[in-house]
């Protein structure tokens, strides 16, 4: 490990944020853009950064970590979120929607999240490199603890633990292939993302040229979805792995296309590291400056103005986070947690498990719930301390579902009680249910302390579902908002198929409903046709960037209405992917609008 002088860690922190605004404002203007570009320069000429969400949410990490300090996990983060990110971006707007109804990470991530494989949080990384400088291990700790608030289960964590991996690397090693090999190390040789690196690696030591190589990685790990992670962690790599210098570098990475402005700005901030900012070429430097510019939906918080003021702020945190992870050696297996379950350290406010942990899994179908359905939950108890533990688990419900639960416990010096609680939920429709685990420890007979966890279970969406097959059709409950129409109906029979269900909207309010799919599809709602198009359309489930052809707006007042959707599907309906979503209109009182309305239950008709 190179140890390196105040000046020089300086350097390269600036270097690594000048970087990742010269990427960005390089790749914002062709984003999404999926066609071989051809660009030589800035395509739009800026006297400043252009606003990018690359930047803007590690702005509000930084703020976490001086409001919370080094040990703060992706509790915390999602606490910031709810704060002070109102973007409805993909799996921002998910997340965020999760996060409303009480469910931390990460659930937040996973639950009804069709898009934790993308890029939103692969281009967070660099804040957690550079508190954690040639210290990949807690770089790669850090950005897990982040991806999993809106990636959770997906390649999205794979991609930002590689990178801050890289990153952090980069502090006192140079070699492109050393540093590559470092992050591929942090993340499962298995994974989407570490296979079309590894593939791209190869490919350009058997001389595929650049473009070629581009085809190959659409080819073998492409996406439609210009946001997808491991094509576009490839794409930056690539940048690396071909350009003849820096700015041909972010050019060869932004004309790859795709997420153009995550790409550039990665491989910019990851040079800058290296080089520190000396090392950036005037002419790219000069058109951005040194201005930090953050989006109106980022705000509630004291945002840095300029490149300096970022960089002293970062080094100040990095002496921190240094201190507390000075001698443990952090691997992906202390901190690893399946997507559907949440780990609590006991006694609450704990940094380590040297007390009990618990973990509550809520199964393959998540943390929802539906009216009158049951449900099992499955709470771990290990004993972490270093004496005996016993006492009692109680599990208290909503006051119209089953009786409190409760279940007795004795653990020794290790060892782990599981209990599978089952719940059954009442009549009464809540777009999410408050729980609370109630942990009593007895001491000489008696109760000695209790530590309370609370729970949430969001609504499932409850429909009724005819096929083919099923003329007559048949009650069903999704976790979420997506629909399972062959799943539900046992049919894979092409044809026409129908959903009905009953909205409880419990205020007057204007809506973007979105029935996101590719088959033609005609809408009713309370008997009144809104929607009728049998245009080809995209399935995108975007709250932000649906097809606008399976869109309509809608004025719904306080109360109880009817939709019944149609769809004609012409092949397997197990390959039609549709998600029925309530969603604000673009426009809102503050920056941030098309946000879903997790209010809106979908309730038995």
């Amino acid at each position: 490990m190179t140890r390196l002088s105040e000046e020089e860690f300086y350097e390269k922190v600036y270097g690594g944020w000048l970087g990742k605004n010269i990427g960005g404002t390089l790749g914002v203007p062709m984003e999404g853009k999926k066609e071989l570009l051809d660009l030589t320069f800035y395509p739009v000429l800026p006297d400043e950064p252009l606003e990018n969400d690359d930047l803007d949410m590690q702005l509000v990490w930084l703020h976490a970590l001086e409001q919370y300090g080094a040990r703060l996990t992706a509790k915390e983060l999602g606490q910031e979120w709810v704060e002070h990110i109102f973007f409805p971006f993909d799996e921002y707007g998910y997340a965020l929607g999760n996060l409303r109804r009480g469910l931390p990470a990460p659930l937040s991530g996973s639950f009804n999240n069709p898009f934790n494989d993308c890029m939103g949080s692969p281009i967070r990384s660099e804040i957690w490199a550079m508190v954690a400088p040639n210290r990949p291990d807690v770089a790669a700790y850090y950005a897990y603890q982040d991806a999993i608030v809106d990636h959770a289960g997906g390649e999205g964590v794979f991609g930002e633990m590689f990178f801050a991996a890289i990153e952090a690397a980069a502090f006192s090693e140079s070699d492109r292939d050393r540093l590559i090999a470092i992050g591929l190390s942090m993340i499962p040789e298995d994974c989407r993302t570490s296979l079309a690196v590894r593939d791209l690696i190869r490919w350009h030591g058997e001389g595929v040229d650049w473009k070629e190589a581009r085809e190959l990685i659409l080819k073998h790990h492409g996406r439609d979805n210009f946001t997808d992670a491991p094509q576009n962690i490839a794409f930056t790599i690539l940048g690396w792995l071909y350009g003849e210098n820096f700015g041909d570098a972010l050019l060869k990475a932004t004309n790859c296309g795709y997420d153009t402005d995550c790409t550039a700005a990665t491989l910019g901030a990851i040079l800058g590291i290296i080089g520190g900012r000396a090392s950036l070429p005037a002419e790219w430097v000069e058109p951005v400056g040194d201005r930090v510019v953050v989006s109106p939906p980022v705000k509630g918080f004291p945002a840095p103005t300029n490149l300096d003021e970022l960089t002293r702020r970062t080094i100040r945190m990095s002496r921190e986070v240094l201190a507390v992870w000075e001698d443990r050696t952090i691997r992906l297996e202390d901190y690893e947690i399946a997507p559907t379950a949440v780990r609590y350290l006991l006694p609450q406010g704990s940094s380590e498990p040297q007390g009990l942990s618990v973990t509550v899994d809520y199964g393959a179908e998540g943390p929802s719930i539906g009216a009158g359905q049951r449900k099992s939950i499955r709470i771990a108890v290990s004993n972490r301390s270093r004496e005996p533990w016993s006492g009692t688990l109680e599990l208290e419900t909503p006051e119209d579902w089953s009786a409190v639960l409760e279940r007795p416990f004795a653990l020794a010096v290790g060892e782990t009680f599981e209990w599978d609680a089952e719940v059954e939920a009442g009549a009464i429709v809540r777009p999410s249910y408050a729980l609370q685990l109630n942990v009593h420890r007895n001491h000489d007979r008696v109760v000695w302390s209790t530590e309370h966890i609370p729970l949430a279970l969001a609504a499932a969406t409850h429909w009724r579902i005819a096929g083919p097959g099923m003329p007559d059709g048949k009650d069903v409950v999704f976790p979420g908002h997506q629909l399972r129409l062959a799943e539900a109906s046992g049919d894979e029979t092409p044809g026409t198929y129908r959903a009905s269900t009953k909205l409880v909207v419990p205020t007057a309010r204007d809506v973007k409903l979105i029935v996101g799919t590719t088959a033609p599809v005609v809408a009713r709602l309370n008997g009144e046709v809104v929607l009728d198009n049998a245009e080809p359309a995209e399935n995108m489930p975007a709250f932000h960037r649906a097809a606008h052809n399976r869109c309509v707006y809608v004025n719904l007042a306080a109360g109880e209405h009817t939709l019944d959707l149609e769809f004609r599907i012409e092949g397997n309906p197990a390959d039609e992917d549709i998600f029925v979503l309530p969603v604000s209109p673009e426009q809102s009182s503050l920056p941030g609008g098309t946000y879903l309305y997790s209010d809106v239950v979908f309730a038995k008709k």
